[in-house]
């Protein structure tokens, strides 16, 4: 006999009933015979378990959550479904309830129409999973769905002033029915060249006002990267910011950092800080090699790309946050300390974060940057602006590559090489650590490295795209490394390779139900929005230094030049330090030019294939 458990609210698991239980169920069936049939036949019908109504609120603790930029298709994609899990799980475990005010620059007319039509069954399947032969589980997530969380969400019109001291007397309303608001969450999910505007607006209009049922209501402010395009408009955003907003109210987030890779990387090091921290260092590393590369071009997307490209698109926010998660077993290894408070340690992190920052440096030595756009790109520039797109005046790096050092003592010789290209042959998003000959007794004329793999294609195994591995058998010098919770050895007899746990065949795991999509970054980011977690967020101080570093490489890569060559391949040197290139969709960006350079060795530490 098996039971229903439930793990989460978005898991739960067959489990085989206890020996000693068949007497009790005797029991149930003799003096409740009809018990089970009606159990049966609720789960069959569309009766729905009573649930309170959005309204009754006088016992709850009520969470208000702004979405600016609500129709969008971040908040279309990932957020939505991220809001709705993160209610369904405060109904299940808390005394919380969330109200959602979803807001756009479309009509009050428009988004009514908008929320009839997005939150329709295909969003239901989203977070409840398929309907075809449905469980007594998706018709509680079903029934959440319909009379919690959809009455929950309101439309409001979010374009100017008048519109956002609007939606502000609308909150301060909704406390009269006697809840107790607890906090505000404020999601701006709106092109970054809005967010100084809006941030106003919301410091002006949105803050919680202490009462006496919540004398002091959180006030939680998310942005995502990209913040500004260079460090003087990085630099008087967060000065303005800064002075609205406190450290606990703003959380700059990077989605990178909810990745499931991620997170078990970050945990990995937390557990095996002790052990690391003797040799992540630069007398034990010779090389850090960071690359993400995609299959898509950038076609009906150049409006946004063709004022941002790659650097600022993905290698100054992603890989840069990147670069400092695999630095961060440097760090003093006391700060992970079991006994520490999560407060400091995101304190200590922060600060951690922000003096390797500080040491990163492009020493603009020749050929340190490379940058490249692949053929195709001048046809989506035409299609998309209705304008020419000639070499001799327009030039947007879809990809790039460049060398940096860092002047902390501890890092001072090793080289971090940072990759990044759209329309290539392959997706892939991976961290290479390449330590020193005789670091590990094992090959002394084969360097041991240590290599994380975040993502590859679509649909590819978890196990395939999802891995932390060493290239040699450390065991000897590192015996007790710890593996981060729900990961496993791929061969127990062999430990270099871990991966995310796979149900067994013979475990009672094996009948778990996951309702709706795989979770997202957003759905673990979110969640530690609503817990007031800052460690996975970035704080000012490190956007505007990371704005200091990288500006002088973007303005270098944005010098125009006219290119000379062959019909599928030009290269150039426009200044000593800066190879400029073109490519083909769906080829390699720098296999050629390397190829053309390295005699020369202006391409000092890349591999011809990455």
């Amino acid at each position: 006999m098996q039971i229903v458990t439930r793990l989460s609210p978005f898991t739960y698991v067959m489990r085989p009933v206890h020996p000693l239980l068949p007497s009790t169920f005797a029991l149930l069936v003799l003096f409740g015979f009809f018990l089970p049939i009606a159990f049966a036949y609720y789960a069959s019908t569309d009766i729905h378990l009573p649930s309170p109504s959005v309204d009754h609120l006088e016992h709850k603790q009520l969470v208000s959550v702004v979405v600016a930029g609500a129709t969008g298709d971040l908040a279309a994609k990932y957020l939505w479904v991220a809001m709705f899990r993160l209610a369904f799980e405060a109904a299940a475990n808390s005394n919380q309830v969330y109200r959602f005010y979803a807001g756009a620059t479309i009509s009050l007319e428009e988004g009514r129409e908008w929320q009839q039509t997005f939150f329709d069954d295909v969003f239901a399947q989203r977070v409840c999973g398929d309907s075809d032969g449905i469980s007594l589980v998706q018709r509680r997530c079903r029934t959440f769905l319909e009379d919690q969380f959809k009455p929950s969400v309101r439309y409001i019109p979010l374009r100017s002033e008048v519109q956002y001291r609007d939606l502000g007397d609308i909150l301060q309303q909704q406390l009269q029915s006697g809840s107790s608001e607890v906090g505000r969450i404020v999601y701006l999910a709106i092109p970054p060249q809005f967010f100084l505007q809006s941030c106003a607006l919301v410091h002006r209009y949105l803050r919680p006002q202490s009462l006496k049922t919540a004398p002091n209501p959180f006030f939680r402010v998310v942005v995502e990267k990209p913040f500004g395009r260079d460090l003087e408009s990085a630099h008087e955003l967060a000065t303005r910011l800064r002075q609205i907003y406190d450290d606990k109210e703003l959380y700059v987030m990077d989605h990178y950092a909810g990745k499931p890779v991620v997170q078990a990387l970050r945990r990995y090091f937390q557990l095996n800080a002790a052990a690391l921290h003797p040799i992540w260092n630069t007398q034990h590393i010779q090389d850090v090699h960071i690359e993400m590369t995609e299959t898509a071009t950038l076609e009906n997307r150049v409006n946004y790309f063709d004022s941002t490209g790659i650097i600022r698109d993905v290698m100054l926010n992603h890989l840069q946050f990147l670069l400092g998660v695999i630095a961060s077993p440097s760090f003093d290894p006391e700060v992970y300390a079991e006994s520490a408070q999560s407060s400091k340690v995101a304190r200590v992190l922060h600060t951690a974060q922000l003096r390797f920052i500080k040491g990163l440096k492009w020493l603009q030595q020749q050929s340190s940057l490379f940058v490249a756009q692949y053929n195709e790109y001048a046809a989506h520039y035409q299609q998309e602006t209705g304008r020419n797109h000639g070499t001799s005046d327009h030039f947007t790096a879809t990809a790039a590559m460049v060398e940096l050092t860092n002047s902390l003592e501890e890092w001072k010789n090793t080289s971090f090489h940072i990759a990044a290209a759209k329309a290539t042959a392959k997706r892939l998003l991976e961290v290479t650590v390449t330590f020193r000959n005789n670091v590990f007794p094992f090959d002394k004329n084969q360097p041991c490295i240590f290599k994380v793999i975040i993502q590859q294609a679509l649909n590819t195994d978890t196990r395939q795209s999802h891995r932390i591995k060493w290239s040699c058998d450390v065991r000897k010098v590192l015996p007790y490394l710890r593996l981060p919770e729900n990961w496993e050895y791929l061969q127990f007899s062999d430990q270099r390779v871990i991966t995310p746990k796979q149900p067994s065949p013979h475990s009672e795991d094996v009948n778990q139900w996951n309702l709706g999509d795989e979770r997202s970054a957003y759905d673990v980011l979110m969640r530690e929005v609503a817990a007031g977690a800052t460690e996975h967020f970035a704080d000012l101080d490190e956007v505007e230094t990371a704005w200091a570093l990288w500006t002088p490489i973007v303005l270098a890569a944005e010098v125009r030049l006219n290119l000379g060559g062959d019909a599928n391949f030009h290269v150039a040197i426009k200044q000593p330090q800066v190879v400029q290139a073109y490519y083909p969709a769906g080829t390699s960006p720098w296999k050629q030019p390397y190829a053309r350079l390295k005699d020369v060795g202006n391409f000092p530490g890349v591999k011809e294939e990455l």
